[in-house]
């Protein structure tokens, strides 16, 4: 018996929910770490949100982890992981969103960062994905790889890198040719 049809042309599914945000709205998905690049991440985020008339935030916390084990020593540390993240990531998103009035979820989930990342990006429809890196150079990226490099590798999405604005070691153009008309 011969099946004609290819396993990769799937049937459309009817989605009266989607998309799943207001016309006009600009969900933005933004990624963060407990350190520098979170701020920053969050920081160009939360000035994206306030110019489209405060566009939800979706602020998401990855807790990496490769375990998949059911063994309940397992799933003990995958709960306290998720409890300790979560209070983290209120602390973090409270101590700079402010009295800011801003649309704000927060997500916390453990396994792998980057599908994760575009899980949460598909679940909430998000319209940009903003993420933070540490600008080390191209040899510690090859080395070590970079969650934000992987995740504009396979980006489905818009993808805005938050890089900390440092221009040390160069120097500015004494003058700088005008703008073309």
């Amino acid at each position: 018996m011969s099946n004609d049809m290819d396993p990769l042309d799937l049937p459309h599914i009817n989605r009266p929910d989607w998309p799943r945000h207001v016309p006009g709205a600009y969900p933005i998905l933004v990624c963060v770490q407990f350190d520098e690049t979170g701020h920053n991440a969050l920081t160009l985020a939360m000035r994206f949100a306030e110019a489209h008339r405060h566009a939800p935030l979706q602020i998401a916390h990855v807790v990496p982890d490769t375990s998949t084990s059911g063994r309940a020593a397992v799933t003990e540390r995958h709960t306290a992981a998720l409890e300790e993240a979560s209070k983290k990531l209120e602390e973090f998103v409270a101590s700079r969103v402010g009295e800011r009035p801003l649309d704000v979820k927060l997500h916390v989930r453990i396994g792998d960062v980057v599908q994760n990342v575009f899980q949460l990006a598909l679940d909430y429809d998000v319209e940009l994905i903003v993420v933070g890196t540490h600008g080390h150079s191209a040899v510690s990226r090859l080395a070590f790889g970079s969650v934000a490099q992987k995740i504009v590798e396979a980006a489905r999405c818009p993808v805005l890198i938050a890089a900390p604005r440092d221009f040390t070691g160069m120097e500015p153009t004494l003058i700088p040719d005008p703008p073309r008309p």
